[in-house]
């Protein structure tokens, strides 16, 4: 019963991952017609059967994304399109459409990509919202950066199989000091099954439940945050807890664009939280929880302290200097 970090022992560890490989085995085998009408509900349960079908979904949707499917288009969006891959956001995406994946904040993103002209996503992941960008934004300039292999070559096959001509892939790490060619992120046991992040242990404000459990590494190339922003009406963040390290190295950037922000603010974020204040003190930025269709505007002595998912469902904030929402 070894501890490897956060009081998770071996033994719970390898149940969690038979149960997994159980539930994942089960699923793959699932034919159309069981899984078509699960997705067609979509959690919304107006019936008993709607009740029972959301309840199976729930189980389902962990064990990842039936075999027989090759690439899937989202049942609220037929308009985007993606492919079977061992992805926590592409499981979610595969049975609840964009209901699955940070619905609050959707929304607000194609609104700012629809309003830019040059968008840089550092943190894309396998592309999801990159696919909506663009698509939102077709005559936009977009930069999507990712340093994780797997996540990176997913994310060009989703610019692809949408016909998206308009997004240049960077395959990097995304660092405030670039003067190294190259750096080691480590990966966290829960993201063994599905490789899709990774990250720095120096200086990173990741919650101790993912920094503390690192069972490999991979080495990765560098760009310089700064070189990204040279021309930017709109920025997304989410770089697993360098977030401040990156705003504060593009600060000469972001003084001198005023780029719209969105940032993932998880708990346990002092140093960025602090840095959203100077944001809004120094440089006139106002922030923003997404919340039932609308903007919700935090006072910035609730910047430090605010519980986003608790309130709002979202760990992401919006800095904008815009006025006209």
């Amino acid at each position: 019963r070894e501890d490897v970090g956060g009081g998770l022992t071996a033994v719970s560890l390898t149940a969690q991952l038979l149960g997994r490989g159980v539930l994942t085995g089960l699923v793959r085998r699932l034919p159309p017609a069981v899984v078509a009408p699960i997705r067609q509900t979509g959690g919304r349960p107006n019936s008993v059967r709607g009740l029972l079908l959301r309840w199976l979904g729930r189980g389902l949707r962990r064990g990842g994304i039936p075999r027989f499917v090759r690439t899937f288009t989202l049942v609220d969006n037929p308009a985007v399109s993606f492919v079977n891959a061992d992805s926590l956001v592409l499981h979610q995406l595969y049975w609840w459409g964009e209901r699955g994946w940070e619905p609050e904040l959707v929304p607000w993103w194609r609104h700012f990509c629809q309003r830019s002209s040059t968008i840089v996503e550092i943190g894309a992941n396998v592309g999801y919202y990159t696919v909506l960008g663009a698509k939102a934004a077709p005559h936009a300039r977009y930069i999507c950066v990712e340093p994780h292999p797997f996540s990176a070559d997913l994310c060009r096959t989703h610019v692809a199989l949408n016909v998206i001509d308009s997004v240049q892939v960077i395959e990097a790490a995304a660092v405030s000091d670039a003067t190294a060619s190259s750096i080691e992120l480590v990966i966290p046991w829960e993201q063994l099954g599905s490789p899709a992040v990774a990250f720095l242990t120096a200086g990173s404000e990741l919650p101790r439940r993912m920094a503390d459990r690192p069972t490999t590494s991979i080495t990765v190339p560098t760009i310089d945050v700064g070189s990204l922003l040279d021309v930017v009406d709109l920025l997304k963040i989410d770089a697993e807890g360098q977030e401040h390290a990156l705003l504060l190295g593009a600060w000469p950037q972001l003084l001198l664009h005023r780029p719209t922000i969105f940032v993932e603010v998880l708990s346990g974020t002092p140093k960025l939280r602090d840095l959203l204040v100077r944001l809004c003190a120094e440089l006139g930025y106002r922030c923003y929880a997404a919340h039932s269709g609308r903007l919700v505007r935090l006072a910035t002595e609730r910047i430090p302290v605010v519980r986003l998912r608790e309130e709002f469902g979202t760990n992401d904030v919006i800095l904008t200097t815009v006025t006209d929402l």
